[in-house]
């Protein structure tokens, strides 16, 4: 007697961002989405160029600063620079058809904040998303496991002297002194 297995596809999710810099809130999503265990890898998808304009470092280094910060997990996460290769302005729904187009294998999902549903207005084509991608969404707020850090205020404390590192990881915060970055 032969019985159907319900194909398994290995899991893929999506974190997309601007990442400038990536800083402890980060790495938390990431071991907060494989102790729970969402995804069997994840990949970290630096925006190229915003779309809603935002000033960010340049791209090389803040894929520099995502390899420093995710490689020390000894997870299987990767950093991609899938947004650069595709050029223009990154938007998340291009960057998701072209990732499923090329890995028809697999099954993604899309890393979220839990507070999204209200910027999603903004997005171009967030309903075609939803149909393409189960949503992950990471808790955010006072009973959240992971840490309520925000890239702004990293940039804030560097910018006016603060000290910072307790808000990245320990390479991220040498590259930004050693690059001067922020200031």
């Amino acid at each position: 007697m032969v019985f159907d297995r319900p194909e398994v596809r290995k899991r893929v999710a999506l974190f997309g961002g601007s990442f400038n810099p990536p800083h402890i809130g980060h790495t938390a999503i990431c071991k907060w989405l494989f102790a729970r265990g969402v995804a069997d890898e994840v990949w970290i998808i630096p925006c190229f160029i915003h779309p809603f304009d935002k000033d960010l470092a340049s791209f090389k280094d803040r894929i520099v600063m995502c390899q420093l910060a995710f490689r020390k997990l000894g997870l299987p996460i990767e950093v991609l620079e899938v947004e650069r290769k595709l050029g223009g302005i990154s938007h998340t729904l291009r960057t998701v058809e072209h990732l499923k187009t090329r890995n028809p294998d697999l099954r993604f999902s899309l890393v979220t904040g839990q507070d999204i549903e209200k910027e999603t207005n903004e997005w171009r084509g967030f309903d075609t998303i939803r149909e393409m991608v189960e949503i992950v969404r990471i808790p955010r707020g006072p009973s959240s496991p992971i840490p309520d850090v925000s890239s702004t205020e990293v940039r804030r404390r560097i910018d006016v002297g603060e000290p910072f590192a307790d808000l990245v990881e320990k390479e991220v915060a040498v590259y930004i002194v050693t690059k001067g970055l922020y200031r």
